[in-house]
C-alpha cells in the first residue's frame, strides 16, 4: 500500500467525510468523488485478518468492522476507529433490519455478540445456539437468522435462538428471499453434507428444500445477498457467488441464471446489493489470498458485471473481502481488503457514475419468527425398507434324506409317522406280554 504523508493523509480523510456527509443529504446529488480513498488505519490490527464490513443505514457515518481481533467502529465514516468488541475473531457484522441501533457480530467459537448502541458496546446474545461458529448473518423484518458451522438458527429478536435445521452443513452464507408473507431464508454451503447440493432454502423455519435449477453442480456457496424491490421488481433480487460463477434469482430462488462479464479465471467471492436500488449491485474477488483480485459492478441486478471505478485501490492487491454500501445518494460504497502482506485496510467511494436510484416499494413484515419451533430436517431420509433375509436351510439327517429320496415325504411327517408306528408297536408289544407271555 502506497505510503501518504501526515498532512496527505489527514487530508484525503477529510475530503472523505466531507463527501460522505454532502452524499447522506436529503435528495443530495454528489459526482464529484474520483476513486477510493483509504480509511484510517484499524489501530492493533497488524497482520490480522479484516473479514466483514457493515455500514449503519440511519447513519452512514457509523461503520462497523469484523477482524481477526474483534469490531472495530468507526463514527466518522472512518476517520477514527475503536476497537469496541476485542479478544475474538468476528466473523460478521451488521445491523438490524428494523432498528439500526441493534447491531450483531458472529464470532469464531463464542457465539454471537449484540449491541443495543450501534456496536458501541457488547454483550453475549448466544442464548439456545447450538452452534457457536457464527460465520453468517441475515436481518429481515421478521426475525434474524445465523449461519454456523452446523447448521442455521432463527431468532425473532437476535437475542434467544433456536435450531432451524441444515445440521451438518458448514453455512457460509444467507441471506433473507422474502419477509412477507412469511420470513424465507436462503442459505449456502461451502462443506459439510453436501451431497443432495449446497443451496437452500425455507420458509418461516419450516423444511429446507434443495436449490438446483441453474446452478452448477459441485460448486460451493461463498456470499448470498437479496435486493430491494421497487415496482419493475415485484420479488427481492437475489445473487449467489459460488466456486463456479456468480448466479442471480428474480422468483425467491426458484431458477437461477449466470451473470455475465466476469472475466475467465476470477471467482467472485463476496456480493452486496444497494439498499435503494435493486438494479445496482457491487462484487468482489479476495483472489484466494494470492496477489489480484478485483471489484466489479452491475447496474440491471446482477444480469451483467463490468469492472467498477477501482482508483485509488492497491494496484497489485484488489483482495476485495468484504463489502459495505450506505443508503447514500450517490452510494457511498466501502470495501474491506485483505491482501496476502497481511496489511488489511478499509477504502470508501462515492460512486458518482451510478444510476439514480428508483422509488422503492416498502416492504412489509410477515408472519412473525417462533419462538420455539421443532428442529426441521434438512435433508429427509427414505424410512428403510423392512430387510427379508433368507434362512438357509440346515443339512437333513440320514433318515431325512432317505425318506425324502425313497418317499418325497416333507420331513416333519416322516417324523410323525415314525412316531405313530413306535408307539403302535409298543402297545401291541405290551399286550403281548401281558395277556399272551403272563408274568415272569
Amino acid at each position: 500500500m502506497r505510503k501518504l504523508s501526515h498532512i496527505g493523509s489527514a487530508a484525503l480523510l477529510a475530503l472523505a467525510a466531507t463527501l460522505a456527509g454532502l452524499a447522506t443529504l436529503p435528495g443530495a446529488v454528489t459526482h464529484a468523488a474520483a476513486g477510493f480513498a483509504a480509511l484510517h488505519p484499524l489501530p492493533g490490527l497488524k497482520a490480522g485478518r479484516l473479514w466483514s464490513v457493515a455500514v449503519n443505514q440511519a447513519q452512514p457515518q457509523t461503520i462497523l468492522v469484523g477482524t481477526d481481533a474483534g469490531v472495530y467502529r468507526s463514527a466518522d465514516g472512518g476517520g477514527t476507529w475503536q476497537l469496541t468488541l476485542g479478544g475474538v475473531r468476528v466473523w460478521v457484522v451488521g445491523f438490524d433490519a428494523r432498528s439500526q441501533q441493534e447491531a450483531f457480530a458472529g464470532t469464531a467459537g463464542k457465539g454471537i455478540f449484540a449491541s443495543s448502541d450501534s456496536g458501541t458496546t457488547w454483550s453475549a446474545s448466544s442464548t439456545g445456539l447450538m452452534n457457536q461458529n457464527v460465520r453468517a448473518m441475515a436481518f429481515g423484518l421478521d426475525g434474524v437468522a445465523a449461519g454456523t458451522d452446523s447448521g442455521v438458527a432463527i431468532s425473532p429478536d437476535g437475542h434467544a435462538w433456536h435450531d432451524a435445521g441444515l445440521a451438518g452443513d458448514s453455512i457460509a452464507a444467507i441471506t433473507v428471499a422474502a419477509n412477507s408473507p412469511q420470513f424465507t431464508l436462503i442459505a449456502g454451503a461451502d462443506g459439510g453434507n453436501l451431497s443432495s447440493g449446497y443451496l437452500f432454502r425455507s420458509a418461516a423455519g419450516g423444511a429446507w428444500e434443495v436449490l438446483q435449477s441453474g446452478l452448477p453442480a459441485g460448486a460451493v456457496a461463498s456470499s448470498l445477498t437479496a435486493g430491494p424491490i421497487d415496482q419493475a421488481v415485484p420479488k427481492r433480487p437475489i445473487l449467489v457467488a459460488t466456486s463456479k460463477g456468480i448466479f442471480r434469482s428474480g422468483d425467491s430462488g426458484d431458477t437461477w441464471t449466470a451473470g455475465n462479464g466476469v472475466p475467465t479465471g476470477l471467482t467472485l467471492t463476496t456480493a452486496l446489493y444497494s439498499p435503494l436500488d435493486p438494479g445496482l449491485v457491487y462484487a468482489g474477488a479476495d483472489s484466494g489470498g494470492s496477489t489480484g483480485g478485483a471489484l466489479l459492478r452491475s447496474t440491471d441486478g446482477g444480469m451483467n458485471f463490468s469492472p467498477a471505478d477501482v482508483a485509488g485501490l492497491p494496484s497489485s492487491s484488489k483482495n476485495v473481502v468484504a463489502i459495505g454500501i450506505g443508503p447514500t445518494n450517490p452510494v457511498t460504497i466501502v470495501v474491506g481488503l485483505d491482501p496476502p502482506n497481511g496489511a488489511a485496510g478499509v477504502f470508501s467511494e462515492v460512486d458518482g457514475t451510478a444510476p439514480a436510484p428508483p422509488v422503492l416499494t416498502p416492504e412489509s413484515p410477515g408472519a412473525a419468527v417462533p419462538t420455539v419451533v421443532a428442529t426441521p430436517k434438512a435433508k429427509p431420509t427414505a424410512t428403510p425398507k423392512p430387510v427379508h433375509v433368507a434362512l438357509a436351510p440346515s443339512t437333513p439327517s440320514g433318515i431325512q434324506q432317505f425318506a425324502a429320496s425313497a418317499f418325497h415325504w416333507p420331513a416333519p411327517l416322516v417324523f410323525e409317522i415314525l412316531l405313530i408306528l413306535l408307539a403302535a408297536y409298543a402297545f401291541v408289544r405290551w399286550r403281548q406280554r401281558y395277556y399272551i407271555e403272563g408274568p415272569p
